[in-house]
């Protein structure tokens, strides 16, 4: 096994969804990264993923949820090449509202 900037920026990934959905990263068989990918494929659903224990505490929580929602998304991507750059992950993070 090979370390790669893309593998960390997908573990990174998958930190942040576990962070966001209050689940561990592999559950039942089913590896979260997976399970968020194919429920946030239809915008409507992504409400689905985050954990509601903490989402419905405000509106600007619910807000901040979904953007870093949008960035763990990235980081996971099938694609190791269309994963972000851990630079730009930060920049991101820093600019979530």
């Amino acid at each position: 096994m090979r370390l790669t900037m893309a593998g960390n920026v997908y573990s990174f990934g998958v930190i942040l969804l576990e962070l966001l959905t209050g689940k561990p990263s592999v559950s039942d068989g089913m590896e979260l990264a997976k399970w968020a990918l194919s429920l946030s494929a239809r915008p409507e659903q992504r409400e689905q993923v985050l954990d509601t224990r903490v989402s419905r505490t405000s509106l600007g929580v619910h807000s901040q949820m979904l953007s870093v929602l949008n960035i763990a998304l990235s980081c996971v991507t099938f694609s190791p090449d269309a994963r972000p750059k851990m630079r730009n992950v930060l920049r991101l993070l820093a600019n979530a509202k």
